[in-house]
C-alpha cells in the first residue's frame, strides 16, 4: 500500500477541481451546501451555495457510474428548479474539462420553495436525482444566515472523488434482513434421471439408417425411429454354405411343383388318391418356406436383411451419438445418450466434516467466475444424505429448468444452511481487521468517510452480519477500502476534499 501512496497523491494533486480551485474555495468557506444522492445507475456529489434571485448559482456536480464507480465523461446534466405551478428554471452543461464533473450555472427566476432535480443524459439514457424542496432566498444576506456553518470533524477522512475514479473503489449499502450461515461447496451439474436416456443395440448386426444419421445435437422425440440393425447369424455360419443352402432349397421346390404338377393330373383322371395331391402340395409348401428362410439368413449376414429399430425413448437432443452407418455392433452397445439439457439436477458436494452437523439446506447460490447466476425456480430434491466413501461428500441435489449453466459444468456454490435471523450486514470486502478490530469504512458524503468499530458475525455468501455504529440503509466501501484508510493515515497526500 506504501508503494501506491505517491501514484495516489499525484493523481489527486494533478485533477482535484483542477482550474477552478480558488473559486471553489472561496464557495466551500462562504458555507456551501453539499448533497450525495443515488438513482439507480449513478451517484451524484454537488456542491453549490445557497440559491439567491436573480443571481446565477454554479453547481459542481461529480457524477460516477454505480456499475464501476467510474466517472461519467459524456452527456449533459441538466439541473432543474420545479416550481409548484410546474414552471421551471433550468441550466444545461456538458462534462467538463475533468471528466465526471458537471458545472452548470442556474438563475432563479423566483422565491419560495421549488424542487431541485438534476438529470443527466448520455449514451447509457436517462438518470434522474430528485433533491426535494430547496430555498430561493431573497438576498444575498438572507441566504448568508441560512447557509450550513462551515465545521471541521476530525473523525472524518477526506478522499476525493478524483482520486475516486482513478483507483478500484465501489461503496455498498448495509443490508438489513435475514442472514443465514452458508458454506462453500462444489456443485455438479447433471441431466435430471428422468430427462436423460441410453439407446443401446437391441442385437448384434449391422447398423442401417435413413439419409440422415443421428448426431449429437440434434432434437429427438419419443418414438422416434432413429436407426435399425440387421441381425447377424451365429453358429459359424458363412456365405458360401448359405449360398449351397438356397440353391439347395430352390431345387426342392422345383421337384415339389412338378410333383404337386403331376398329383393334379393323376387326380383328375382318378388314377390317384386325393390324398397324394394334399401331401405334394404340403412338400411345396414347406420346400418354399425353407428357400425364404435360407434367403432372409443370407440377407441378414450381409446387412441387408429386415431390421430391428433404435427408437427414442424420450423427447430431447442427442447428447452423445457412436451411430456409424454400416458398422457392426454388439448386443448391449451404447449407441447414442439422449437427454434434456434444460432439465438438470445442481449436485451440491458438502464435505464430510461439515455434513456430519448439517439438518437442512435452506437455498443454493451458484457462482461462476465470482459472480452469482439467477437461477430461478430453483428447488431442493434431497437433503443432506450418506457420506459417500470415495468422494468423503454428502451430496444435496436441486432441481433446476433453465440454460444457465450446462451439463457436465462443476461450478462453484455456496449453501445457505441453519434457520436465518435478522440483521445489519455488509459484504465480506467491506471488512478490515486492523490491529485485531474489525472496522469498515462508511461514506457519510461523496468525498467524506468515516472509520467504524464492528463485531462480526456469521457470514451468508458474499456478506457478513455486523453489530456496532451502523444503519441500514448507509454506504461502507466495499472496494478499496484499505486505500480510504491510507488515506487516513496520510491525508495530505490525497487531498482534503470536502469533508466538512
Amino acid at each position: 500500500m506504501k508503494s501506491m501512496l505517491p501514484a495516489l497523491a499525484a493523481l489527486v494533486l494533478l485533477s482535484a477541481c483542477s482550474g477552478d480551485g480558488q473559486e471553489a474555495a472561496e464557495a466551500h468557506a462562504a458555507g456551501s451546501v453539499t448533497v450525495t444522492h443515488y438513482s439507480p445507475a449513478t451517484e451524484l456529489f454537488v456542491e453549490y451555495r445557497p440559491l439567491v434571485l436573480d443571481r446565477r448559482r454554479r453547481f459542481d456536480a461529480h457524477l460516477s457510474r454505480v456499475s464501476d464507480y467510474r466517472a461519467v465523461a459524456e452527456g449533459r446534466l441538466t439541473v432543474e428548479l420545479v416550481w409548484p405551478d410546474g414552471h421551471v428554471d433550468a441550466a444545461t452543461a456538458p462534462v467538463s474539462d475533468t471528466p465526471g464533473i458537471f458545472r452548470p450555472l442556474l438563475r432563479a427566476t423566483r422565491t419560495g420553495q421549488a424542487r431541485l432535480r438534476f438529470r443527466h443524459v448520455g449514451e447509457r439514457g436517462e438518470s434522474v436525482h430528485d433533491l426535494g424542496l430547496v430555498t430561493v432566498h431573497r438576498t444575498s444576506e438572507e441566504a448568508a444566515k441560512a447557509a450550513p456553518p462551515h465545521e471541521e470533524n476530525p473523525n472524518r477522512i477526506a478522499f476525493p472523488k478524483e482520486a475516486q475514479w482513478k483507483v478500484p473503489f465501489a461503496t455498498r449499502p448495509v443490508g438489513d434482513g435475514l442472514i443465514n450461515r452458508t458454506l462453500p461447496v462444489t456443485v455438479d451439474v447433471r441431466i435430471a434421471p428422468d430427462a436423460e436416456a441410453i439407446i443401446s443395440a437391441p442385437v448384434t448386426g449391422v447398423i442401417r439408417t435413413g439419409s440422415t444419421v443421428p448426431a449429437t445435437g440434434m432434437p429427438v422425440r419419443a418414438g422416434q425411429t432413429l436407426a435399425s440393425i440387421s441381425a447377424q447369424l451365429g453358429g459359424g455360419e458363412d456365405v458360401a454354405s448359405l449360398d449351397l443352402e438356397i440353391s439347395q432349397a430352390r431345387i426342392e421346390l422345383d421337384a415339389a411343383r412338378r410333383e404337386v404338377a403331376r398329383m393334379t393330373r393323376l387326380v383328375e383322371a382318378e388314377a390317384a388318391p386325393q390324398r397324394r395331391l394334399d401331401e405334394a402340395r404340403t412338400t411345396e409348401r414347406l420346400a418354399a418356406a425353407r428357400l425364404q428362410a435360407a434367403q432372409r439368413r443370407r440377407a441378414s449376414l450381409a446387412g441387408g436383411g429386415p431390421g430391428v429399430p433404435v427408437v427414442a425413448p424420450i423427447s430431447g437432443r442427442i447428447l452423445r451419438s457412436t451411430l456409424v452407418r454400416g458398422a457392426s455392433v454388439e448386443a448391449g452397445t451404447e449407441l447414442m445418450r439422449i437427454g434434456d439439457p434444460n432439465r438438470l439436477w445442481l449436485v451440491a458436494r458438502v464435505p464430510e466434516a461439515q455434513a456430519s452437523g448439517l439438518t437442512t439446506a435452506l437455498g443454493l447460490d451458484v457462482m461462476v467466475e465470482g459472480r452469482r447466476l439467477d437461477l430461478p425456480g430453483l428447488r431442493r430434491v434431497t437433503n443432506v444424505g450418506f457420506v459417500d466413501p470415495e468422494s468423503r461428500t454428502s451430496e444435496i441435489i436441486f432441481a433446476y429448468d433453465g440454460s444457465a449453466v450446462r451439463p457436465g459444468q462443476r461450478v462453484q456454490g455456496r449453501l445457505s444452511v441453519g434457520e436465518g435471523r435478522r440483521g445489519l450486514s455488509v459484504p465480506a470486502s467491506a471488512i478490515l481487521n486492523e490491529s485485531g478490530q474489525d472496522v469498515v469504512y462508511v461514506q457519510v458524503e461523496g468525498e467524506a468517510f468515516e472509520r467504524r468499530i464492528v463485531t462480526v458475525g456469521e457470514r451468508s455468501g458474499d456478506r457478513v452480519a455486523v453489530t456496532g455504529d451502523l444503519r441500514a440503509g448507509e454506504r461502507v466501501v466495499s472496494t478499496g477500502a484499505s486505500i480510504v484508510r491510507a488515506a487516513a493515515a496520510t491525508p495530505d497526500a490525497f487531498g482534503h476534499g470536502h469533508a466538512h
